[in-house]
């Protein structure tokens, strides 16, 4: 069972044996932690990381317990993902690892509007609620 967070948390850990002991930090998360949102269709989640030694070797975001860095669009310093998400509360997790293993891991909980705006504009099968897509 995945452990519900109640505020905004962030840890990091760290690998002395490179020299690098700077875990990698993480920034400018959206929505942000406790944010009410209520777009249209898809809930953009994004956020910013950078690491000062090694470098970032490896990205890894998660919504409501999936794991959706497949989905996601990660470039350089940054990892966008949009998922039109049912209304309600959503829980987001991203784990940032440089290449000498420190790690730094950032979670945050967000609420999707339960209004028609955020419905999109057409309704299938699925309720009008679609699959996870990049941007």
């Amino acid at each position: 069972m995945t452990a519900i967070p109640t505020a905004a948390t962030a840890t990091a850990t760290t690998a002395i044996a490179s020299g690098d002991n700077r875990a990698p930090r993480i920034f400018d998360v959206t929505p942000d932690h406790g944010e009410q949102v209520s777009e249209r269709g898809w809930t953009r989640i994004s956020a910013r990381f950078f690491d000062r030694g090694t470098g970032v070797a490896a990205v890894s975001l998660r919504v409501d317990g999936r794991d959706v860095t497949s989905h996601a669009r990660v470039d350089g310093d940054d990892i966008r993902y949009a998922e039109n998400l049912r209304p309600g509360r959503h829980f987001a997790e991203l784990v940032v690892r440089d290449h000498a293993g420190n790690t730094s891991r950032r979670a945050w909980v967000f609420d999707v509007a339960n209004d028609v705006r955020n419905h999109g504009y057409g309704y299938g099968r699925d309720g009008g609620y679609g699959q996870p897509q990049r941007w």
